[in-house]
């Protein structure tokens, strides 16, 4: 006879660990980005143009702690290279990094995730990023597609333009959301999403 297995101990060997994920000053997300996204680099390498604009915002997971385990940053920006269409407004994704230790856990997946809820939630119609060809698999588990032809950002390495339509599927959803675009610009509209 076999003693009864206990579940629970496998269910805490299971379960995620905790994090949670907050919109943050840049100031936060930079040391991470610098230690994952160009460590040979000055630190203001990982300053980018768009960071203090009004049309960026960045965000970091943190742990229980409170420590930065992961980072993102969307910029309202449209796309114009790669192959079309061209969803606009656009959203672009960049600075995803996540600490080693939190690497194959759901981290980058949940940031990313994030990142794409705040861009449906501001009417965007299309996430697109230069994604590192080390990455690509990532990207695409994440439903995003190629749109280009390799290219090199010089010291950083070989990327591809990658981009997801966050418009939503079938045309009774499509004529929703058009509806209430045109009603929002009358101002008869509230200023919420509309549901895909």
């Amino acid at each position: 006879m076999t003693a009864p297995r206990d579940e629970s101990k496998d269910e805490a060997a299971e379960a995620p660990a905790a994090f949670s994920i907050d919109e943050v000053g840049v100031e936060v997300i930079r040391p991470l980005r610098h230690k994952y996204l160009r460590p040979d680099q000055p630190e203001d390498a990982v300053c980018y143009q768009t960071d203090g604009q009004e049309t960026c915002r960045h965000f970091a997971a943190k742990d229980a702690e409170g420590q930065v385990i992961a980072s993102g940053t969307l910029n309202l920006e449209d796309r114009v290279a790669g192959q079309p269409p061209f969803g606009t407004p656009g959203m672009r994704i960049r600075g995803i990094a996540v600490e080693d230790d939190w690497r194959g856990k759901g981290v980058g997946a949940a940031m990313v995730g994030h990142l794409l809820e705040e861009g449906r939630a501001s009417g965007v119609a299309e996430a697109w990023g230069n994604a590192r060809t080390e990455n690509l698999r990532f990207y695409a588990k994440n439903g995003f597609a190629e749109v280009s032809g390799a290219f090199e950002i010089p010291t950083i390495g070989e990327h591809v333009v990658v981009a997801l339509s966050l418009l939503p599927k079938g045309r009774k959803a499509r004529k929703a959301l058009k509806e209430a675009q045109e009603q929002g610009e009358a101002g008869d509209a509230p200023d919420a999403p509309v549901e895909g």
